[in-house]
């Protein structure tokens, strides 16, 4: 929080992000993203249904669970998190 209790956002790439970390004395074990992929792949009008079906449901979570082990596919994230201890 900023003294005009603001909330301070920072923007980093994964290297950039890895590198902060290190810097603290952290070793880092992995680096995910978190991936918004559902607007990517399906329809809007599929996308905008009240109801969906488990088998759906459990494709998008495979899906985007594969791309959490992609250190390619953090560009896709809109949030990163680290699994790290500190040294």
């Amino acid at each position: 929080m900023t003294q005009d209790n603001k909330v301070k956002v920072f923007t980093w790439t994964p290297d950039e992000f890895r590198s902060m970390l290190e810097g603290h004395g952290f070793h880092i074990e992995k680096i995910i993203g978190k991936g918004i992929t559902v607007p990517l792949r399906i329809s809007n009008g599929l996308f905008t249904r009240k109801k969906y079906s488990e088998d759906l449901f459990n494709s998008i979570l495979q899906f985007e669970l594969a791309l959490c082990d992609k250190p390619d596919a953090l560009a896709l994230a809109g949030h990163m998190r680290a699994i790290a201890h500190k040294e």
